[in-house]
């Protein structure tokens, strides 16, 4: 996903959990993603999403690249893993 999308993506994610997203949320995110490193092990940076389930999304950039990878840790059914999947492809 571009890391323009980030915000946008964090936002539809939330709603599908009922976490109230907003301003505080993308203010967290300033900077957050420019010392990370997807092919780091220990490069990317977690962010969670308190909704029903709870959800950490991890996020890290490519190296050199705007391209920005994305994993969900969860209790995620295949319902919400199909809903997060097709996010991505639009994003």
């Amino acid at each position: 996903m571009s890391e323009d999308n980030v915000a946008r993506f964090l936002a539809n994610v939330s709603r599908y959990i009922g976490y109230d997203y907003g301003e505080l949320d993308e203010i967290a995110l300033v900077g957050a993603l420019e010392p990370t490193d997807d092919e780091s092990p220990d490069g990317w940076f977690d962010y969670p999403l308190a909704g029903t389930p709870p959800l950490t999304v991890s996020l890290a950039q490519a190296v050199g690249g705007s391209v920005v990878s994305v994993r969900i840790r969860g209790e995620v059914d295949p319902i919400m893993t199909a809903r997060f999947e097709t996010l991505l492809d639009l994003l």
